[in-house]
C-alpha cells in the first residue's frame, strides 16, 4: 500500500514492496509468485482496511441535517487520504488489467452497501437518497483525482457546500 502511494501503479515493482516490507525476496515471492499475485492481494488489503475504518467512522449515525453534513465531510476526508489513493492507483490498474478488475469488482460492491447502510441511518430515516449518494460518491472520486494538481482544497470545500445544499 505504501509502495502504491509513494510510487503509484507503475512505480510499485517487487523489488519496491520487498525493501518497503523488509522481508526476502523469496519471502515474498512465497506468498505472492508475481506482481499480478501481490496487487489481487493489495486489493484485498486495502479494501478491508477501508471496510473497517468506514465501519469505526460512520456509526453509530443518528440521522438528520447536520449528521448528515458531518458525515459527508467524514466520507471526504475518508475519501481523500493515502488509504483511498492506493485503492485509486489499483481501480486505475484495474481499467486494463481482467484480473485486477475481477478481484475489484466484488470488493467496491461490499464498499457500497457499507456505505448505502450507513447513509440509511437508523433504517427509518436515510441520510440522502441512494441516487444522491451515487451522485456524491462520483464527486468525491472526481475530486480526489483533481487534488493531485489541485492542492487548494478551497474549490473542493466549495463543490462539497454546493452538493449539501442541493440535498438538503
Amino acid at each position: 500500500m505504501t509502495c502504491l502511494v509513494d510510487h503509484g501503479f507503475a512505480g510499485t515493482t517487487m523489488q519496491r514492496v520487498q525493501t518497503s516490507a523488509g522481508v526476502s525476496r523469496g519471502a515474498l515471492v512465497h506468498h505472492f509468485p508475481t506482481m499480478e499475485d501481490l496487487l489481487v492481494g493489495a486489493i484485498g488489503h486495502v479494501a478491508r482496511r477501508q471496510l473497517d475504518e468506514l465501519r469505526v467512522a460512520l456509526t453509530p449515525l443518528v440521522g438528520g441535517e447536520d449528521e448528515r453534513d458531518r458525515t459527508v465531510r467524514l466520507l471526504h476526508s475518508y475519501m481523500s487520504g493515502p488509504l483511498f489513493l492506493a485503492g485509486l492507483e489499483l481501480w486505475l490498474a484495474a481499467r486494463t488489467n481482467p484480473s485486477l478488475r475481477h478481484a475489484l469488482i466484488p470488493i467496491e460492491r461490499d464498499l457500497g452497501h457499507e456505505l448505502r447502510e450507513a447513509f440509511a441511518a437508523d433504517g427509518s430515516h436515510q441520510l440522502v437518497t441512494p441516487a444522491d449518494l451515487d451522485q456524491l460518491l462520483v464527486v468525491l472520486r472526481g475530486l480526489a483525482i483533481t487534488s493531485v494538481l489541485r492542492p487548494d482544497t478551497t474549490a473542493e470545500n466549495q463543490v462539497i457546500e454546493r452538493w449539501l445544499a442541493r440535498v438538503s
